[in-house]
């Protein structure tokens, strides 16, 4: 498994892109680099060709806590995840009511493209 990052400042987008099957130790590392670096407005979390089979819903979790206790960082602001399974559709819907549970003051929406995941990040407000 593999998860690469890329930011376009410009834009104040970071693009993270997943391959293969990604277990909670390496997305907590991915999540802790991009909180305590800089973080961007929006981001865009490319599963297309990844998988979220080893992160349990526990797992899930305790990820949204760390964003949370950090997300006033990125207030107002917008996730996309861009998923081609019904394995990480799920599981990143069960992400979205537990970062509005929690109140996290962004936006988080699922897509099956990247195109209208884009559009959506491009949106102004």
């Amino acid at each position: 498994m593999s998860i690469t990052t890329s930011v376009d400042n410009d834009k104040q987008l970071t693009t993270h892109t997943v391959i293969g099957e990604v277990s909670f130790e390496e997305g907590m590392t991915t999540l802790k680099q991009f909180w305590e670096d800089r973080p961007t407005m929006n981001v865009l979390w490319d599963y297309r060709k990844g998988s979220l089979a080893r992160v349990s819903s526990v797992d899930l979790e305790r990820m949204v806590d760390y964003v949370t206790v950090h997300s006033e960082k990125r207030a107002g602001g917008k996730t996309a995840i861009v998923v081609s399974r019904d394995l990480e559709s799920g599981l990143s819907r069960v992400l979205d009511t537990l970062r509005d549970i929690r109140r996290v003051p962004f936006q988080l929406q699922v897509f099956r493209s990247m195109e209208k995941a884009n559009q959506w990040l491009d949106e102004e407000e």
